[in-house]
Order: structure tokens, then C-alpha cells, then sequence
């Protein structure tokens, strides 16, 4: 497993809520990480996470950012499907 692998794939699991505006984020990042990667070769994933940030305060910059009413929608439609599994579940 490749460091940028490793480090998308904490990104990943910190969203909450994963769409595609986060999808497009990632693939971003994956991206600037490949460019710094190509010209650092030998970094190591600790030299990585000092440049670019932990994980969680790379997510918490992204939420920082974000469109206050995307996340609400995000947020609603993720609480009414997990009720509707739930009621699927209990049925």
C-alpha cells in the first residue's frame, strides 16, 4: 500500500457523510499528494502527514470550508436513511 493510498483512505473514513463533492475533494488531494510525492520520491508517510496536515485536521479544513447548506442536506438525507433502514430492519 502506497503512503498517498494510506493517507486518502484515513481521509476517507473521518467524512461523515461521503458524496461526490467529497469524492472531488479527495481525488484533489490524491493529486496534489502524487505531485509532491513525484517530487519528494523518498518521503515517508510521517513527512507526508507534516507537510499536508493529520487526516483529521485536513477533514476539519474541508468542513471548515464547505457550503453550510450542503451539509445540512447531507446531514438530513443521511438521518432519514438511516431511519428508513432502520424501519426496514424492524419490519
Amino acid at each position: 500500500m502506497t503512503i498517498t493510498h494510506k493517507y486518502i483512505r484515513q481521509c476517507r473514513t473521518l467524512f461523515p457523510v461521503y458524496g461526490n463533492s467529497e469524492r472531488t475533494f479527495l481525488n484533489r488531494l490524491k493529486v496534489q499528494i502524487n505531485e509532491h510525492l513525484d517530487l519528494f520520491p523518498d518521503l515517508s508517510y510521517e513527512e507526508l502527514v507534516k507537510q499536508f496536515g493529520t487526516p483529521k485536521e485536513v477533514i476539519m479544513e474541508y468542513y471548515a470550508n464547505a457550503d453550510d447548506d450542503y451539509l445540512l442536506k447531507k446531514i438530513d438525507v443521511s438521518k432519514k436513511l438511516k431511519r428508513f433502514l432502520l424501519f426496514i430492519a424492524i419490519s
